[in-house]
């Protein structure tokens, strides 16, 4: 009876020693690029993506589009969440995810002088086609408040660990402030995000 108890505790030991297989693995990224501002003067971004000829064209009225760049195709089109168009510019550029190898273009727009936010995209490729992996929608999810002010920025593999780290913060006058230079920034959102590999989509995790 003893031994068989003790192999009844082994068993189990083992199992529970397996990781799970429902857990995200998690793929890290490479650190970026510089973004390229689409505003006023300039309002076309020529890039290529999977061997193809690809533009971002940033209209008159303010709507971004993505489309073939002999403008046979129009792939994806963006514009203001808070459904007005007026002084918006929109920072694009590549990031990168470490191993397996993909690209993504992530897209911030903002408008004003004190560059308030007014959109965020990740887009990409999915079975051929183009799909949006991360929205405001999906940032607000995770307790953003889209309509309020808010400056949004990213970070990926600042530290060399791989992680991309999206924040979000407000800016305040302090008490006695009387000038704009006098303003200040408090933090109130930090996200991770990351590529699922299971999911093969962009998971995020909230650290404060």
């Amino acid at each position: 009876m003893k031994k068989i108890l003790t192999v009844c505790f082994l068993l189990l030991a083992c199992i529970f020693a397996i990781p799970s297989t429902s857990s995200a693995q998690e793929t890290g990224f490479l650190t970026p690029g510089e973004s390229t501002f689409l505003y006023m003067d300039t309002r076309v971004l020529n890039e290529t993506y999977d061997n193809e000829a690809i533009k971002f064209v940033l209209q008159r009225d303010g709507i971004l589009r993505l489309m073939s760049r002999n403008g046979a195709h129009d792939y994806l089109s963006f514009t203001g969440y808070d459904d007005t168009n007026a002084g918006i510019g929109y920072k694009i550029r590549k990031i990168y995810t470490m191993f397996p190898s993909m690209h993504f273009f992530e897209i911030i727009a903002d408008r004003g002088a004190h560059a308030k936010n007014c959109g965020y995209w990740i887009i990409g490729k999915k079975d051929g086609q183009w799909v949006t992996y991360v929205s405001l929608d999906s940032l607000a999810a995770m307790g953003y408040t889209p309509g309020e002010w808010h400056q949004i920025s990213t970070a990926l593999n600042s530290d060399a660990t791989g992680r991309f780290i999206l924040t979000s913060r407000h800016e305040y006058m302090p008490p006695g402030a009387q000038y704009g230079y006098q303003r200040q920034f408090a933090v109130d959102l930090q996200l991770q995000l990351f590529w699922d590999q299971n999911a093969q989509w962009f998971g995020i995790r909230r650290l404060r």
